[in-house]
């Protein structure tokens, strides 16, 4: 059952990343608490931790309540501010109200969302686009890079947080769509990999 509390914790929030709605009115504190370890604005510059900014305003509310309901919460640093903390989001969304989580859902999916400049493969990432025309395209269009998908953005979007998401899925640990899932698990280490550098390579 999820049960959410008034209170907050200032750390981070960590999701995926779509496009919704206008800005909501979110005190400056908890945008800093989340901004800390997802970067300014929400857009992150750690491989390892996803932009927000730009997500689809669904997608980030559900995002964040799949954390009470057994998602795993990677504990990562802080990357702005003092960085000599840290945080996981579990521990973020059992201290935020309903009201809170969709107000930050409709402030981070107001904001652009940011393409990361990354390193790729060439070779993996044009075998990569194949595994996703047949695999995935039918939810993320375009190639992963539409803002109105509520399936959320790929395209671009931190590639150590992509890899670590997709695995997390086909070992099990993380709940979603069957038809998602199911062709995740149908997916090889290799085609997970080349998928990654896809992604990666939409600058």
């Amino acid at each position: 059952m999820r049960v959410l509390k008034q209170p907050f914790a200032l750390t981070c929030l960590i999701i995926i990343g779509g496009y919704c709605g206008h800005a909501a009115a979110v005190s400056d504190e908890l945008v800093k608490s989340c901004d800390a370890c997802h970067g300014t604005n929400g857009v992150s510059k750690n491989t390892n931790i996803p932009s927000i900014a730009g997500i689809a305003e669904w997608n980030l509310s559900d995002q964040m309540l799949q954390y009470l309901d057994g998602r795993p919460a990677k504990t990562v640093n802080h990357v702005l501010g003092d960085t000599s903390k840290s945080g996981n989001m579990k521990t973020v969304v059992e201290g935020l109200s309903e009201d809170q989580i969709n107000d930050l859902a409709k402030y981070y999916s107001s904001k652009p969302f940011v393409k990361a400049k990354q390193t790729f493969d060439g070779n993996k990432a044009a075998a990569g686009k194949e595994v996703h025309m047949a695999s995935c395209d039918k939810c993320h269009s375009k190639g992963g890079s539409d803002p109105f998908d509520e399936a959320s953005i790929l395209a671009g979007q931190q590639k150590g947080y992509i890899l670590r998401t997709m695995n997390e899925y086909k070992g099990g640990q993380r709940q979603g769509a069957k038809g998602m899932v199911d062709a995740i698990k149908a997916l090889s280490a290799d085609d997970i990999s080349a998928l990654v550098e896809f992604y990666a390579s939409q600058q």
